[in-house]
């Protein structure tokens, strides 16, 4: 599994500057709008299988996950207010608090298709597995998607967590 950071930089020497680079340079959502900050989330999987005397079952599952959480980074001059740069790291310790919460979404439901594929049991014949498994599969990614989605009606992106910078 990779799990990763990834930042974009911002400047700016006032609140409203900053709130106004994240709004021009923050990662795109699948939607196509800007936010502040972004998990991202890619997913693969490969089995293998054994025949056995009741047909066939899944004899391995690996898994291959990417989550990738994108953060604003701002490096304060000099002549910046002390309270600025702290509200500032107040926001972006927020906003990576919230993105922890997509983060735990995702792994949450890669052990949850482990768990229910190790529970599948034999099949009469192998492509009966197959179908079974990518049905399984898509159920997850479904479900995981509307997890993410519910997590951000909730939190109305984070902005309930957080509040809005400045």
């Amino acid at each position: 599994m990779a799990d990763t950071k990834e930042y974009y930089a911002v400047s700016g020497a006032s609140a409203e500057e900053l709130r106004w680079a994240m709004g021009r340079l923050g990662p795109i959502r699948d939607d196509g709008s800007r936010s502040d900050a972004l998990t991202k989330w890619k997913f693969e999987y490969t089995y293998g299988r054994e025949e056995t005397p009741a047909g066939c079952r899944v004899s391995s599952l690996e898994t291959d996950t990417t989550i990738t959480t994108v953060l604003p980074r701002w490096t304060p001059g000099r002549s910046v207010p002390a309270a600025l740069v702290r509200k500032w790291e107040d926001y972006v310790a927020c906003v990576a608090l919230h993105e922890n919460g997509h983060r735990r979404i995702y792994l949450d439901a890669v052990a949850r298709l482990r768990r229910r594929v190790e529970a599948l049991g034999d099949f009469p014949r192998c492509a009966d597995l197959d179908v079974a498994l990518e049905a399984l599969a898509e159920n997850e990614l479904r479900a995981v998607r509307g997890e993410q989605a519910g997590y951000e009606a909730r939190t109305d992106h984070g902005y309930e967590q957080c509040g809005r910078f400045p």
